[in-house]
């Protein structure tokens, strides 16, 4: 199969869709554990709980009032005023358990500061288990965490998963495969064809993945 072909039918769809796309795959490439901060940490996280359970579409509604609610994500601010900040996410979001979750880790990130700088320099096994210790985040989640955090991990879940299945592969075998291809960083493969396959749906996704296969 012609990965690579199926790489830049959806680099095309970044490109015709994204209002800056050569800005965006900038960010993508650039973006590593060491250059992200506790607040993208504490970000991140709360995009993996509020996204239980949910679409990404749905979240992504949501998501600009959260921001305000929790104080543009950072920790300090949000440790400031917990009460003000729990009282305004639940007016978005009317989930005390997880609305809960992400006060209680910006509380941990303002008590401890730089746990994103120490994660950074930690192994990625040690890194995966170590946010598989954190509520909502499980085996599955956790690589989509890792993967928005700048790691180089293959997303478990979501339209990539299901686009290797429509071409009889595993996530990982689909996506290193093409980013060895193509010269390209994992998790800059597996966002653009995250952001390709969620935008276009399942069915245009396996119609796209027959032709694939018979290349």
């Amino acid at each position: 199969m012609d990965y690579a072909a199926l790489y830049e039918h959806a680099l095309d769809h970044l490109r015709a869709t994204d209002p800056d796309p050569e800005s965006r795959l900038r960010e993508w490439r650039s973006e590593r554990p060491e250059n992200r901060t506790d607040r993208d940490l504490l970000a991140e996280y709360g995009w993996v709980v509020v996204s239980c359970g949910m679409t990404a579409h749905v979240t992504g509604k949501l998501w600009p009032r959260l921001t305000a609610a929790f104080r543009s994500w950072d920790p300090a601010a949000v440790a400031a005023s917990p009460r003000d900040v729990q009282v305004e996410a639940l007016s978005i979001l009317k989930h005390p358990r997880k609305i809960g979750a992400i006060l209680a880790f910006a509380d941990s990130l303002d008590r401890n500061p730089g746990q994103m700088r120490r994660l950074a320099a930690r192994p990625v096994p040690e890194v995966l288990a170590w946010f598989q210790t954190l509520p909502w985040v499980g085996p599955v989640s956790r690589y989509h965490l890792a993967r928005n955090l700048g790691w180089d991990v293959v997303v478990q879940s979501g339209p990539v998963v299901r686009l290797a299945a429509y071409l009889g592969c595993t996530p990982e075998e689909l996506v290193r495969e093409t980013a060895a291809r193509v010269g390209e960083r994992i998790r800059v493969v597996d966002l653009v064809l995250w952001n390709w396959a969620h935008q276009v749906g399942d069915r245009q996704a396996k119609e796209v993945a027959s032709l694939i296969r018979l290349l």
